[in-house]
């Protein structure tokens, strides 16, 4: 099977078309609606021909897999401000400014970041001093992959000094600046309705996640399955600590996934059809522990947020780049496509 590709979108609204992703045509059209103009945008493949039989299975034998932070969760507000990430909660909040203290900055030989004072640095200060290794074209994966261990344990060992009660928590996510995409609350609520299995692999804080979503939908959608970083807690119910494995960004695969998520991957063995929606490189192999699947069977959709210069090493890998666009409307229009047709 040759595998087709889009190359990039660059607006938010599909035209309205009939099974669109069928079209002999190599190119589709969509309504530009960022600049509130009429201009058409392209999609064009890099193949000739139509998407391959991975867009067209029935509902029934697809699931979808998807990234949090800044996937499903916008990576930005309307006025251009930077959205919160899971993690991001414990820096951002107000409720916590009393425990941020900058200093000067130092790393110790075992490569922990510590203040002037010798006490581990914030998530934002991590974050600082290890994005830009993540992101970093020079760096294998496997050259990546330590530096992202030891940023995520810091991390969280930074979290859990704060002594936060799940109370407390609760209503730290409740005055967050965490955001859905336009259309991301309807897109859950189509694919639970439809029955379609909807996995979030996270690398993010779990229980973050599981709170917002309760907050913002009322409920965790009963299709949901949450892969992440999830917390512990002792009889007070303050963050104690974090379950293993740990995971990051390089490593969101197969690998991380326990005896009981195993089991979850082995009951939808038959649902080998898969939808990928992922913001990074990282997120490329979420689909890694599927049953009776092969990557010919991925859809796999990337929200490249921002960062415009890494298009071309995106559209190598993706199948579906969306470009600075903070909305669910092509994955929507995907899975109304589907569920509609192929009942």
């Amino acid at each position: 099977m040759v595998k087709a590709r889009l190359r990039y979108v660059t607006c938010s609204t599909l035209k309205p078309a009939t099974n669109w992703w069928q079209m002999d045509d190599a190119k589709y059209a969509l309504t530009n609606s960022w600049n509130g103009g009429d201009e058409l945008a392209q999609l064009e493949l890099v193949e000739n021909g139509r998407l391959p039989r991975r867009v067209q299975a029935e509902h029934h034998d697809a699931h979808v897999i998807s990234d949090f932070d800044h996937t499903m969760s916008r990576a930005y507000d309307e006025k251009g401000e930077r959205c919160w990430t899971t993690h991001g909660v414990f820096d951002n909040a107000q409720e916590m400014a009393d425990l941020a203290k900058k200093g000067r900055w130092k790393g110790d030989s075992a490569g922990k970041i510590h203040d002037s004072s010798g006490r581990h640095l914030q998530c934002k200060d991590l974050s600082a001093h290890y994005l830009p290794i993540e992101f970093d074209g020079n760096m294998t994966i496997e050259e990546k992959i330590p530096h992202m261990e030891a940023w995520w344990r810091q991390s969280h060992d930074a979290i859990v000094e704060k002594g936060v009660q799940r109370e407390v928590l609760e209503k730290l996510v409740l005055n967050s600046n965490i955001r859905l995409r336009d259309a991301a609350d309807s897109l859950m609520a189509h694919l639970d309705a439809a029955r379609v299995p909807l996995v979030m692999f996270s690398a993010g804080i779990g229980d973050i996640i599981s709170i917002f979503l309760a907050q913002r939908l009322g409920a965790v959608p009963s299709n949901m399955h949450i892969i992440s970083n999830m917390m512990t807690y002792d009889d007070k119910k303050v963050v104690s600590g974090f379950r293993e494995p740990l995971i990051h960004t390089f490593n969101k695969n197969g690998k991380v996934i326990s005896k009981e998520e195993v089991n979850f991957f082995h009951e939808m063995r038959k649902r080998d059809n898969v939808i990928l929606m992922g913001d990074s490189m990282g997120d490329l192999h979420m689909d890694v522990g599927v049953e009776n699947h092969s990557e010919a069977d991925t859809l796999k959709i990337a929200f490249l947020n921002q960062k415009i210069h890494l298009l071309d090493f995106y559209t190598a890998n993706y199948d579906v780049v969306i470009v600075d666009d903070q909305s669910m409307t092509v994955p929507r229009t995907i899975m109304d496509a589907i569920t509609a047709t192929r009942k």
